[in-house]
């Protein structure tokens, strides 16, 4: 009956609707919450300034110059917010990077960068190039409400927009160029870190007697715990000769325990595994 209508008729609707439950449907809100936020924020940057020019009754006043100025910034704000919204869409929230963390990493800071560096230019450029063509008086007034602080209004303040813009961009990309060394780097280190682990705890469990193959990184960074706490029950037990004190006394034997105990526990839980 058409009263039960399936699911799949039920999601069918106007175009934009059903983009908008497809575009929920990928859960990449809660992948990418922060690239979604941002894209969020760029249509906000057009809103708050509406808000802001009929707070101070711009709109009602009777300086047509200013009207007409406020128009203007507020149509630059807009297609600057929805350029910058559609760099984020783009470039990250629609872009799979996968579950590694640094490529994700790595994809989020060049968009920071792309976007950041385009709406400087956008704005700084359009809203400084309005302003002085059009509007002579009142300039702080336009000012204050701008998301970006502006010195003032000139044809070399309108340039700055284009140039810093360029800037925040190839910084990001200069940035990025020594981050990847730097995390070829860390990776190498790492895998050395894991493999010395690794070898330290298959020679000390073939040495009790169980051969172990594949070993998983915690149980070997827990004998390297292990060990450390040993050699500090140890280093402490050896000065009581030079502080004489029960709690350095008991503090030593107690670590030195704990560390066997410790040790004690991976082996016979792996001999109890491989019976």
């Amino acid at each position: 009956m058409e009263a039960f209508m399936s699911d799949e008729n039920k999601e069918k609707g106007p175009g934009i609707a059903k983009s908008y439950l497809d575009f929920i449907d990928t859960n990449v809100l809660f992948k990418k919450p922060v690239s979604c936020l941002f894209a969020v924020l760029s249509l906000l940057i057009p809103v708050q300034f509406l808000f802001q020019i009929i707070q101070e009754e711009i709109l009602f006043s009777k300086n047509v110059k200013l009207i007409i100025v406020s128009i203007l910034v507020l149509a630059v704000l807009c297609f600057s917010g929805i350029f910058g919204s559609l760099i984020w869409l783009h470039r990250r929230i629609k872009k799979d990077e996968g579950p590694k963390i640094y490529p994700n990493f790595r994809r989020f800071v060049q968009t920071f960068g792309e976007w950041a560096g385009t709406m400087v230019a956008l704005i700084v450029f359009g809203t400084v190039l309005i302003t002085m063509l059009v509007l002579k008086d009142e300039l702080d007034l336009i000012i204050s409400m701008l998301p970006f602080p502006v010195s003032g209004f000139s044809f070399s303040a309108a340039l700055f927009g284009p140039v810093a813009g360029f800037v925040i961009i190839i910084a990001t990309m200069i940035f990025l160029f020594l981050l990847d060394p730097i995390i070829w780097l860390v990776k190498k280190i790492w895998a050395l870190i894991v493999r010395i682990v690794l070898f330290f705890y298959r020679c000390v469990v073939k040495f009790s007697g169980t051969v172990e193959q594949n070993t998983p990184v915690w149980i070997g960074a827990v004998w390297l715990f292990s060990a450390a706490v040993v050699c500090t029950g140890i280093s402490l037990c050896c000065r009581i000769r030079v502080y004489p004190n029960m709690v350095l006394f008991f503090a030593g034997v107690s670590a030195i325990a704990l560390g066997l105990a410790m040790m004690a526990f991976l082996v016979i839980k792996r001999k109890n595994y491989d019976a």
